[in-house]
């Protein structure tokens, strides 16, 4: 072999090792991008797949506000009049919120409160909720997910939420006060309730059940409604829309025939005692209530006999709660009148230390929320546990961040997997489980009708 022979051999091992090195590089760059892009990649749900990709609009029309280094908006022809729904990224951490947005002067649209399968027991999701309230003829245009409640309970309570329930002026469900997740905590923060007014008066205030049972010469206060009896509430009134039956144990319990239905802010109606159980559980009718009493109310037992007859009042407080017509309950207030609220502003500064049962609003989380300002309403929701894309906010930061939006009056709400915006016609964010979790009740942007439509 000469020597020309010898070197043109050497330059093509050099150009294949060379060849070699440069595809090994590329190949791990891609790999590692990849890696990087895994949580978003693997998502499958609608928000992922089809629907994101086709809504988002990329060219933003108008600049975002403070705290948002880009916005992305759904496209504007998909839009009702007095809507919009879009898509911030937070300046401070890679973090992604989805806002929809509605005037509160749009002749066209009003909120709306949402029962998952018309009662308190039982989970579902908002697109299920969407394709039941089309069928009625209502269209939900926007809704996030709202309470908190038990997933799963051994005397199948399973799906029953904790927080104050109004529906097309339906009084469903409100709680005692107690300082627990999921409850509104009995202080100035826990001033938590949501509800518009027939006048479209927008209420945020800690509500109070005033209910009484008048029966021979007794008055019974009522302590909550469709929900658990326990020493936290010892006399509850449980309507259809609980479920079949009461699901207690060991309760005395009193079924109450010939009122009027449903329960509302502001009620009053004869009743009859049509029959009396010692052992809880009792069945739910169609047409009355049952009223389950702890044991320890030994002094009014007596009262209840079959065919007595009494009265129920019931009045919501503050007084203006009389008049709502959809309302809900969250877990804490995040603003107050354009301000944090100050026990948030001392629960962020002690790192949960002044609020211990809500220590987890100190770690970065999915979150859901909802506000509103002199000009419009706002649902929210953040979107985390998603390395590369968005890891979620603090109770605090969701708070200035509302605040930079110019938001007045907020409200947290049920987080994690469950935060989920629904909106024309799917999913919008990315859920953190990667599919849209089943959910108790619903915030919604809905379609506004003269009178009462019936309930979904």
């Amino acid at each position: 072999m000469n020597a020309k022979n010898g070197r043109n051999i050497y330059q093509v091992k050099i150009y294949a090792v060379c060849s070699i090195l440069l595809f090994l590089i590329l190949a791990i760059g891609a790999l590692r991008e990849t890696s990087r892009k895994l949580p978003q990649l693997a998502m499958n749900t609608e928000a992922s797949t089809s629907l994101k990709t086709r809504l988002l609009k990329k060219q933003s029309p108008e600049n975002p506000h403070p705290s948002s280094k880009k916005r992305d908006y759904i496209k504007t022809s998909l839009w009702q009049k007095g809507m919009r729904i879009y898509r911030d990224w937070w300046t401070k951490r890679q973090t992604a919120i989805y806002v929809a947005e509605m005037d509160r002067d749009a002749p066209n649209l009003r909120f709306g409160a949402g029962l998952s399968n018309n009662r308190t027991l039982g989970r579902e999701t908002i697109s299920s909720m969407a394709r039941r309230w089309a069928a009625s003829g209502v269209p939900i245009l926007a809704a996030v997910n709202a309470g908190f409640g038990i997933r799963q309970d051994g005397r199948g309570r399973g799906g029953m939420f904790f927080n104050l329930h109004i529906q097309d002026w339906e009084l469903i469900s409100i709680p005692p006060r107690r300082n627990r997740w999921g409850y509104s905590p009995p202080s100035e923060w826990g001033e938590t309730c949501f509800g518009v007014t027939v006048d479209g008066e927008y209420l945020m205030d800690a509500v109070q059940l005033n209910g009484i049972i008048r029966i021979d010469g007794e008055d019974l206060k009522v302590g909550c409604i469709n929900q658990i009896c326990d020493s936290a509430c010892q006399t509850v009134i449980y309507t259809p829309r609980f479920g079949a039956q009461t699901l207690t144990r060991s309760n005395y319990e009193i079924t109450l025939t010939e009122l009027k239905l449903p329960l509302t802010g502001k009620y009053r109606s004869r009743f009859v005692v049509d029959a009396v159980n010692r052992n809880g559980n009792s069945t739910i009718p169609r047409q009355g209530i049952v009223l389950s009493l702890d044991r320890r109310l030994t002094r009014i037992w007596s009262k209840f006999v079959e065919g007595a007859t009494g009265e129920l009042e019931i009045a919501l407080l503050p007084t203006k709660w009389q008049q709502v017509r959809d309302g809900m309950g969250g877990d804490i207030r995040l603003l107050r009148d354009g301000k944090i609220e100050p026990e948030l502003v001392e629960f962020h500064q002690t790192r949960g230390g002044s609020s211990p049962n809500y220590r987890n609003g100190t770690s970065l989380h999915p979150r859901s929320a909802m506000g509103f300002n002199d000009k419009k309403l706002f649902l929210m929701v953040i979107d985390g546990r998603q390395r590369g894309y968005s890891m979620g906010m603090t109770f605090y930061e969701m708070a200035e961040f509302f605040q930079d939006l110019g938001v007045k009056n907020a409200i947290n709400l049920d987080g994690g997997s469950s935060s989920t915006l629904w909106g024309l016609g799917g999913v919008i964010n990315r859920p953190s489980h990667g599919y849209e979790r089943r959910v108790f009740n619903i915030a919604a942007i809905v379609p506004r009708k003269d009178g009462k439509h019936k309930s979904r």
